[in-house]
């Protein structure tokens, strides 16, 4: 009887003394994320980006510029790079409407797959430079990998 007991303490002792960080070994897991609006991609930058994540103000500000609009919905979505940090998919200037939808967000280890549909409309009279932006809490910090999904 007093074995067992032992041998319970024991593995309940080893169990909570376990070294691995909560999120390490996290497979599939949905994580949250709001959509940045009201921003648009300076004309110096192409779709080629080197990094799609963006962990500071300063990194953010060389890529996009806001674009401020009349009324309260026309103000740039804040970004908070202290508990947060946002992710962009840029497409190439094109002269068609082009739309980028998030469709999902999941965490695998340490990689963060963002699937997203790209829609294209009509033809426009001027050339737009699509971008998707999204912002995700720090917790679920990672490599980032888009996946278009047709």
């Amino acid at each position: 009887m007093k074995s067992i007991f032992l041998l319970a303490l024991v593995s309940v002792i080893s169990v909570s003394c376990s070294s691995a960080k909560p999120g390490d070994s996290v497979l599939n897991q949905e994580v949250p994320y709001k959509v940045a609006k009201n921003y648009f991609v300076k004309n110096n930058i192409d779709a080629a980006i080197d990094n799609p994540k963006f962990e500071n103000q300063q990194d953010f500000d060389q890529v996009f510029g806001m674009a401020t609009t009349m009324g309260e919905s026309g103000k740039p979505t804040a970004i908070d790079f202290s508990k947060e940090f946002a992710v962009a998919q840029i497409e190439d200037p094109s002269t068609q409407k082009v739309e980028l939808k998030p469709i999902s967000i999941r965490k695998n280890a340490n990689i963060l797959e963002i699937k997203y549909r790209k829609i294209v409309g009509e033809n426009q009279s001027y050339t737009s430079q699509p971008v998707m932006i999204l912002i995700i809490d720090n917790k679920y910090n990672g490599d980032v990998n888009f996946v278009e999904v047709k």
